[in-house]
């Protein structure tokens, strides 16, 4: 359930910060990309869509 909860929070984010370039959006995603990717239970397919949002949203 957790995992859940942090996807939908980081992907809310990530589109409010395309939608908008807010930069506390863009903070909001990294973190919430990066305490999912933090989490023990994962399986690749997350672990790869956390890199690849982070990529994004560095750049």
């Amino acid at each position: 359930m957790a995992t859940q909860n942090l996807l939908m929070a980081a992907l809310i984010h990530l589109i409010q910060f395309q939608s908008s370039h807010c930069a506390t959006a863009r903070e909001r995603a990294l973190m919430m990309f990066e305490a999912l990717s933090d989490l023990q239970d994962n399986n690749s397919e997350i672990e790869d869509l956390c890199f690849q949002a982070n990529a994004l949203l560095t750049t």
